[in-house]
């Protein structure tokens, strides 16, 4: 199955979302570990004490995306259940 040229646009505006979190990760690690950031366009929209919080931020801004949720402290694109179990070994 071929990608679409949507799923490439959306795949390039991820990977800003990830390189802008790559960019201040150390910074984010130091001063909001296990926070949730959002990332929309390759900005960071905002900083949410859980992944329900940061979901609602992230539709607010657009419901159809592509956004990044990422826990601080986590591996990029760990689900927010598989790290919660991480953290609490």
């Amino acid at each position: 199955m071929q990608a679409s040229k949507h799923d490439s646009v959306k795949e390039h505006v991820l990977a800003a979302d990830i390189a802008a979190f790559e960019t201040i990760r150390q910074q984010l690690e130091r001063e909001h570990l296990d926070e949730f950031a959002v990332f929309f366009q390759g900005q960071l929209l905002g900083l949410y004490p859980d992944f329900d919080s940061a979901g609602r931020a992230a539709l607010a801004k657009s419901k159809t995306g592509p956004f990044l949720i990422q826990q601080i402290g986590s591996p990029i694109g760990l689900d927010p259940d598989t790290a919660r179990h991480l953290h609490h070994r």
